[in-house]
């Protein structure tokens, strides 16, 4: 099925959290390499604690495995100062440590993997992986192409982030942050801190991606389950024009705070001048808000709206 992402594709899905950059000092040099020595980390990454990566954060010593693919793409992107090499892999200084923390922060606070892994054994099962925050929703509408007469997704915007995954993982499946960082690292295409919804499904030149029915567990022939990531599509229909503007609008806010004003487009400049005129409030207040972090507060009037949605068309996709 083909999947037209043209006016999401540079919507973002997820992002490292900021960390600010640190040079180690060789006090905290020699404490990390006898904590990789000894291989006495506090917080496990991986249920085998098999590790090849290492970095400071938050004065805690971090072990991680990062594929060798993933680790060549950090040292082709950072100067070579920012690798020490260890004789169990590898530490990581100043700008790329401070990336690959961000990250890793991002995974282990923001998605809650660190706490959802109730048992502390590394890794998460079954249940835990319930008390994750790993899905975001993809408003879209299925049409029938008039040539082929195949139906197709034709997507409006990305309108959910960090949402609750709420599903157990199957039996014989699990996740720890070390995979899950790996997976991160991989979707950061450009490394820039920032996985657009376009960079997460590999779209091609066209803006268009292909997907097909893969081995399904569920009753609906058009969800895809396919290397751990689930396609859900559920109650499609045609957005209104109302309705899409209203979802522009609210994915120009997410870009606005997640960004910054320079990420965005003279038409979601537009949106955003109209949705403040409209509720009485100036471009620089705006600014203030989300400069303040206070942008979650002011969009709780999209709480209606929202509840509005709930008999339209989302995909959810889960990570």
């Amino acid at each position: 099925m083909i999947h037209d992402i043209s006016a999401s594709k540079n919507m973002p899905i997820a992002w490292k959290i900021d960390v600010k950059k640190h040079e180690l000092t060789e006090k905290e040099l020699k404490d990390l390499n006898y904590q990789i020595n000894k291989n006495n980390f506090e917080i496990k990454t991986n249920k085998e604690q098999d590790y090849n990566v290492f970095f400071r954060f938050d004065s805690n010593n971090i072990g991680v495995k990062i594929n060798e693919k993933n680790l060549n793409r950090l040292k082709e992107f950072f100067d070579s100062d920012n690798f020490i090499a260890n004789n169990k892999g590898t530490i990581l200084d100043k700008d790329a440590a401070s990336f690959v923390a961000g990250w890793f922060s991002n995974i282990a606070y923001r998605e809650n993997l660190l706490a959802a892994d109730i048992n502390n054994d590394g890794e998460l099962t079954g249940k835990e992986f319930k008390y994750t925050f790993t899905v975001f929703s993809e408003a879209a509408e299925i049409v029938v192409n008039e040539k082929t007469l195949e139906e197709e997704i034709i997507s409006s915007a990305i309108i959910g982030t960090y949402l609750p995954s709420m599903v157990a993982l199957p039996d014989g499946e699990s996740m720890d942050i070390s995979k899950a960082l790996n997976i991160s690292l991989n979707d950061d295409k450009n490394l820039d801190g920032i996985i657009t919804f376009g960079e997460y499904l590999g779209a091609d030149g066209k803006n268009k991606i292909h997907k097909y029915t893969a081995d399904c567990k569920s009753s609906d022939e058009r969800i895809k389950i396919d290397s751990g990531n689930i396609y859900k599509i559920m109650n499609i229909d045609k957005f209104k024009e109302k309705e899409l503007e209203e979802l522009k609008k609210l994915a120009a806010l997410a870009k606005l705070k997640n960004q910054g004003l320079k990420s965005l487009t003279n038409d979601e400049k537009k949106l955003l001048k109209d949705f403040s005129l409209n509720l009485k409030i100036s471009e620089n207040k705006l600014e203030e808000l989300v400069a303040n972090d206070k942008l979650d507060d002011f969009i709780d009037f999209t709480k209606e709206f929202k509840k509005d949605l709930s008999d339209t068309k989302l995909i959810d996709i889960k990570v």
